[in-house]
């Protein structure tokens, strides 16, 4: 469709091109792009590189060592003279392409055009945080089959985290306290109009229990009619749990009917309550008694140690900072079931989702189960199928699964629900509200596969999507 030579020209065929064309020419043109960028990035570290060595051989080999600094600095200068780009992109593209030289599997993907410049550098940063990568010789290959799943970049970063924590705990902890001396910060400067940022680099746990505070204090003392943002929402709870003098946050929504409005007996020093998710407050009732105050954390551990534990809020954490967080916290442990070496991520070179599902929705079943004929899931039926399926289910979308609605595949049937899908862990998986409210506008059609991958088949088109259960 498009000429690349003739802005009008390109112009003209957009608007005139049939919609049926449109997804095809745009993955097409998105393709080339991609593999037009990869050329001028490794091209550029070339040409870094070239400066970077004659510097150096210019120079006898006792002054070497002491210039190296000017070196890099001459090679990232002459890169962003020759390419017109900012010095902090062209520092970007000199690493980048320095460290693609130490994988070629990841470096050839690139260059076909398989891999944007952001998807390829999580991977080669992942690769750079520990030192296993490069002694795995199954790493690239794990990283390109989760890279060319249907993922957002956010979550192909924890999945790929979490294969370096299985691959060497030891050296994953060893990399958190590494980076913790290297970023940790507060920095608090001055911006416009009476205000000013905080910028901070904390430990996971940190940000997860501050999270957790601003979120139930908001819960408990605003209702859906305040009129502020939430950014401002939170600035006041932040503010009110730091202790900030005549910082509190109240409902803002001026109706007397407010059903957040504080009783007079409320005092300045009560705390707000702490959010405890369901499945949390599920488990303790089945457990042991409920402790006076919630745990700041919630972690999901595989009592065998096959399965990289999780800090509810955050992603996969290692083993040494579970147990530490482990006895101030509530454990949620996988049962057997779903521990299936997940942390192992997948067999390389494996291509194509499994047979698909009962289509019926039944799950193999005759009878139906107890609760099968219940539109709503129990307790215990949500939380099993959200510790195997972590995030939402839909295409590019990485909502923990902890905060999606639960979908039935196959449509449950009110009026008839012997009919219709059943509530089974077989026909139910996860999904964030707006891809749920899509998923029903019916243009991807679902299909559950016997290894609880689901492909979206475009009912247009044919075109087909498969994603994972992480």
């Amino acid at each position: 469709m498009f000429v690349f030579t003739d802005p009008v020209a390109d112009d003209v065929a957009l608007s005139c091109a049939p919609s049926s064309e449109l997804a095809g020419t745009a993955r097409d043109a998105l393709w080339l792009s991609r593999q037009a960028e990869a050329r001028s990035l490794l091209a550029a570290h070339r040409l870094g590189q070239s400066v970077y060595d004659e510097m150096l051989m210019s120079l006898d080999p006792e002054r070497q060592m002491m210039v190296r600094n000017p070196a890099d600095k001459a090679a990232i200068g002459e890169i962003s003279l020759q390419l017109g780009i900012s010095r902090k992109k062209a520092g970007t593209w000199f690493n980048l392409g320095e460290a693609l030289r130490g994988l070629p599997k990841i470096r050839m993907a690139y260059l076909a055009g398989d891999l944007s410049t952001h998807r390829m550098s999580v991977m080669v940063y992942a690769a750079r945080s520990a030192s296993v990568a490069t002694a795995e010789p199954d790493f690239e290959d794990i990283a390109l089959d989760l890279a060319s799943r249907p993922s957002t970049d956010k979550v192909l970063r924890d999945e790929l985290e979490e294969a370096l924590i299985s691959l060497d705990p030891e050296g994953a902890a060893e990399a958190r306290d590494g980076f913790a001396d290297a970023w940790q910060n507060v920095a608090i400067t001055d911006d416009s109009s009476g205000h000013a940022n905080i910028d901070a680099c904390v430990p996971a746990e940190d940000a997860v229990f501050l999270r957790e505070r601003i979120g139930a204090l908001i819960a408990e003392r605003v209702c859906h009619r305040d009129p502020r943002t939430i950014g401002r929402r939170r600035v006041l709870a932040l503010a009110e749990l730091l202790g900030v003098p005549g910082k509190k946050l109240t409902c803002a929504c001026g109706l007397d009917e407010c059903p957040m409005r504080m009783p007079d007996a409320t005092t300045d020093e009560q705390a707000p309550a702490m959010y405890v998710p369901t499945d949390v407050a599920d488990d303790r009732h089945e457990g042991s008694p409920a402790p006076t105050e919630p745990p700041p954390w919630t972690l999901v551990v595989d009592p065998t140690g096959v399965e990289v534990p999780r800090l509810r809020g955050f992603r996969a954490i290692d083993p040494s900072l579970a147990d530490t967080l482990s006895p101030r916290a509530s454990l949620i442990t996988l049962p057997p079931h779903l521990i299936r070496g997940r942390s192992r991520l997948i067999v390389v070179g494996r291509r194509g989702p499994a047979p698909p599902m009962d289509p019926t929705g039944h799950g193999g079943f005759e009878h139906p189960p107890p609760g099968a004929l219940t539109h709503a899931p129990s307790a215990r039926l949500r939380r099993e199928v959200m510790l195997s399926d972590l995030i939402c289910r839909y295409p590019f979308c990485g909502m923990p699964s902890h905060k999606c609605e639960l979908d039935h595949i196959v449509k449950f049937d009110h009026a008839d629900p012997h009919a219709g899908g059943w509530t089974l862990a077989s026909n139910l998986a996860p999904m964030c509200p707006p891809d749920h409210h899509r998923k029903h506008l019916g243009r991807w059609r679902p299909t559950m596969n016997t290894d609880r991958t689901i492909t979206w088949c475009n009912t247009t088109t044919g075109e087909e999507i498969t994603t994972h259960p992480r």
